[in-house]
């Protein structure tokens, strides 16, 4: 099992138009830069494989990841067009390296370790962690039918949504073909500035994608100076 974890981004929603001098992956919460909780957290798991995206100060932020892996480990995959591209092209490119089990992250997401524990020694199926909640228009929130996963977007009625996709989960070898032809089709028709759940989106028509629930164990995705500042509140332990 590898980790890959698409770290491309500007993070516009956290710090506006001016950018931070740092990718967002690099921020500060508790003892730990975001980036390397999620990378020890995959070690404590036994994950020594990692496919990184990178795109935005990608100098800097290869030279942050190196001081806790060794480069053997790592793999990073440039996306030159992080600025006008999101996270369904970042994952495309990385498709090639899609040849085993492996736990998807984005870069900017903590949660309690117990969480990516219950993903790496899960069933073996396609997992995705949801908090359930009530949500609003900007989450990415899905459908759930006998137990499985039936929609994953934005546009899902709030009214109707199970809860909130976290950013983490895990893709089952078996099922990896098929995930590349999602996300080449997300490309060919143009989807290359949407989420990578375009592609996972039509993966629910044709094989089984499994809820794992927070169950209040803590977790959040740090999309806006608002996440940033509780998530410096959560002791995520």
């Amino acid at each position: 099992m590898k980790a890959i974890i698409l770290a491309a981004g500007k993070g516009l929603r956290l710090y506006g138009t001016e950018c931070a001098n740092h990718p967002k992956s690099m921020e500060i919460v508790g003892n730990s830069s975001i980036i390397h909780f999620q990378i020890k957290n995959c070690l404590k798991q036994g994950i020594k494989r990692f496919v990184f995206v990178v795109g935005y100060q990608k100098d800097m932020l290869i030279n942050h990841i190196l001081e806790v892996l060794d480069k053997e480990q790592a793999v990073f995959i440039e996306n030159p067009i992080f600025d006008k591209t999101n996270t369904l092209y970042s994952l495309y490119l990385t498709k090639d390296q899609m040849n085993e089990d492996f736990i998807y992250f984005n870069a900017d997401v903590l949660f309690h370790p117990d969480l990516l524990e219950k993903l790496v020694n899960g069933e073996n199926k396609n997992l995705l962690l949801i908090e359930k909640k009530k949500t609003g228009e900007e989450e990415v929130k899905v459908l759930i039918n006998n137990g499985l996963i039936t929609e994953i977007h934005k546009q899902i009625d709030p009214l109707k949504a199970e809860g909130e996709f976290i950013g983490i989960a895990k893709f089952i070898k078996k099922d990896l073909d098929l995930f590349k032809k999602c996300l080449e089709t997300g490309v060919a028709n143009h989807q290359e500035n949407n989420y990578f759940e375009y592609a996972v989106n039509m993966m629910c028509l044709k094989t089984e994608l499994i809820p794992i629930y927070t169950a209040g164990l803590p977790c959040i995705e740090i999309d806006f100076p608002e996440d940033l500042e509780r998530a410096k509140t959560i002791t995520f332990s």
